[in-house]
């Protein structure tokens, strides 16, 4: 019986006799090529040597990290940063009191370090992953474009402050919607944790930081606004979170892992019921809309699942898109009330033509205002001029303009390519796509820095797990080894 060892590959590794080398091609998997040729290796590769052939693990994984030991560090800082985002009330109510709400903005430190560290280490390697040239050169241009047309490098910080999660989300990918135990179990409180919260500040309580008014970075921020509705059923609440749209966009997204890892059918619905139910307190319409579907199809068998969200990202994907275009200056009678179509309304008559005249005023050519030319950025350069968007199209399409067509086509092209690697692992990025689609069709969702950074490890696991050449080893993904002869 010969003698195996686990070596992790660092560099390329010449196997002795043959004078061959491990490398990995373009889908992630190892090929034998000569051993003078120069090649890259990605970090987490594992090889096994026998005394006379190699036994290999199958090298593939969800996110574009591998095992690297900078894994741990993006886990932990993705831990802290939805942590902080879930007990945002409380922790920006004490910022408040100690005069430090600028404080705050040390979150994005765990966004950024990571991201930069990676970059430098790379760099050093001479090995710099794809994704960071590409992901800096369309920031630079599309930052050039608000520069250009509102002459703001505030706007443009500020629009890169909010995109730059994709980025993060991307890396982390798998290791996110697909987590292990101790990020499972992070979930499981965190969902607890915010239905506490949802119902504290519904039926018991007002939370001391309801309605306080913080200035960061020369900006009012709202903490949990108190809209002053005496209505107890229809007063919209955050409970920890610090709006109403956090505890809606977060409640989904974790429930979402929280399904596609449960086996049991009544604990999934469970999941679901109390999901939709901590959005009816916050009131979020859109938010209901959009997750409903998506927690029915859940509750299905697993075979069925993606076929049916695979049609869910189309149709809220065309709503999106549709909506703010065709029924653009509709009135309709809505009634009045927070569960009437009132705010619906408001968006087709005054947000939306507000937003498409500050685009068509303001655009460069067919490249839109820029990176940071609509929403939160606007209070930087100009605050008369604000507009939410409440559009998720209109968003992108005043940030990147035409492109956003091509980013959002591409968006629904990969949703509709065939999964060739874990259909386990797609299905939580394939939910997740499915439900910012669809709540952005009412909220420009993509502003809030906990969607994109699901976004981007949606699409990166989507990315990964419908490599075109996948298909040929996917069954040995439960394999520990598989022999290379020869």
């Amino acid at each position: 019986m010969s003698f195996a060892r686990n070596i992790h590959l660092t560099q390329p590794f010449v196997l002795p006799r043959r004078r061959r080398a491990w490398f990995l091609n373009h889908n992630g998997y190892a090929v034998l090529r000569p051993a003078d040729e120069t090649g890259m290796i990605a970090n987490g590769a594992t090889i096994a040597l026998a005394r006379r052939r190699a036994v290999m693990l199958e090298l593939r994984w969800t996110d574009g990290l591998g095992n690297r030991p900078i894994t741990s560090l993006f886990v932990l800082s993705a831990i802290a940063y939805i942590g902080i985002y879930a007990l945002e009330g409380p922790i920006r109510y004490l910022l408040y009191l100690q005069g430090r709400d600028n404080f705050i903005l040390a979150r994005d430190a765990l966004m950024l370090g990571p991201l930069a560290l990676l970059a430098t280490a790379d760099a050093f390697r001479l090995r710099i992953h794809p994704a960071f040239p590409v992901f800096a050169l369309l920031a630079a241009f599309h930052g050039l474009v608000l520069i250009g047309t509102v002459h703001s490098a505030l706007g443009v910080a500020y629009g890169l402050k909010i995109v730059i999660n994709l980025l993060f989300g991307f890396f982390i990918a798998g290791r996110l919607l697909n987590p292990g135990r101790k990020l499972f179990a992070f979930f499981i409180v965190v969902w607890i944790v915010t239905l506490i919260g949802v119902g504290l500040d519904k039926f018991v309580m007002t939370f001391p930081w309801v309605g306080i008014k913080t200035i960061v970075g020369g900006l009012n921020v709202d903490v949990s606004k108190d809209w002053e509705v005496t209505d107890e059923l229809a007063r919209r609440v955050a409970g920890f979170a610090r709006t109403s749209i956090c505890v809606a966009l977060l409640m989904p997204l974790i429930s979402i892992v929280l399904m596609c890892r449960t086996k049991n059918a009544m604990l999934r619905g469970f999941l679901a019921a109390s999901a939709l139910g901590a959005d009816f307190l916050t009131t979020q319409k859109g938010s209901i809309a959009a997750f409903f579907p998506i927690a029915a199809v859940l509750c299905l068998r697993q075979s069925m699942r993606l076929p049916l969200l695979r049609a869910c990202c189309i149709v809220f994907a065309i709503a999106m898109i549709a909506l703010p275009i065709v029924a653009l200056d509709v009135h309709f009678a809505h009634g009045t009330g927070i569960f009437s179509g009132e705010s619906l309304g408001q968006r087709l008559t005054v947000t939306w033509p507000e937003a498409w005249h500050w685009i068509g005023h303001r655009q460069f050519l067919l490249f839109g205002v820029g990176l940071g030319g609509i929403g939160g950025p606007q209070r930087l350069y100009a605050e008369a001029d604000f507009n939410p968007a409440d559009n998720m199209f209109v968003f992108l399409y005043a940030y990147f303009g035409v492109f956003a067509v091509f980013y959002l086509l591409a968006l629904c092209l990969l949703v509709l390519r065939p999964v060739t690697g874990s259909k386990a692992c797609a299905i939580p990025a394939l939910a997740s796509i499915a439900f910012l689609l669809g709540y952005g069709t009412v909220v420009s969702i993509i502003e809030d820095q906990l969607a994109t950074l699901f976004l981007g490890a949606a699409v990166g696991v989507m990315i990964f797990e419908t490599r075109p050449g996948a298909r040929a080893t996917s069954k040995s993904r439960s394999a520990d080894y598989v022999e290379a002869r020869g």
